[in-house]
């Protein structure tokens, strides 16, 4: 997923989308963190490259200040996993691929609605 640190909703949005056409990928992320927990390859990279990005956004203002950006970030990201995580939460008889358009689209609404919430900056108080 391109990052845009300038639109972390429609990131949290896009990773949603890309993990509802391919949810293998949740489920070799899961085995991977069962096997190897700690970050490997290109990912601690990756996550610094970001989170700096981040933390330039929120010292301009056009984030929420309210957590450090490694927690941010991570907090957008995990609105994007989360009915992946949680999915026999939501109803043992439901997958991915047995969800409805209607309901689809209420899981893509609140994974972006999160998103925003946790990211767009406060306004200033007077």
């Amino acid at each position: 997923m391109p990052f845009d640190v300038d639109d972390l909703p429609g990131y949290a949005e896009a990773i949603f989308d890309h993990l509802v056409a391919r949810p293998d990928l949740m489920r070799l992320r899961l085995w991977k963190l069962l096997e190897r927990p700690s970050a490997t390859g290109l990912e601690p990279g990756a996550f610094r490259h970001k989170t700096a990005e981040v933390a330039q956004a929120q010292q301009h203002g056009d984030l929420a200040r309210d957590m450090g950006p490694e927690d941010l970030l991570t907090m957008v990201l995990a609105a994007a996993q989360a009915w992946f995580w949680a999915i026999e939460g939501a109803d043992a008889q439901e997958d991915v691929q047995s969800w409805s358009a209607q309901r689809l689209a209420e899981h893509r609404a609140a994974v972006v609605e999160a998103a925003r919430r946790i990211s767009e900056p406060k306004p200033a108080r007077p």
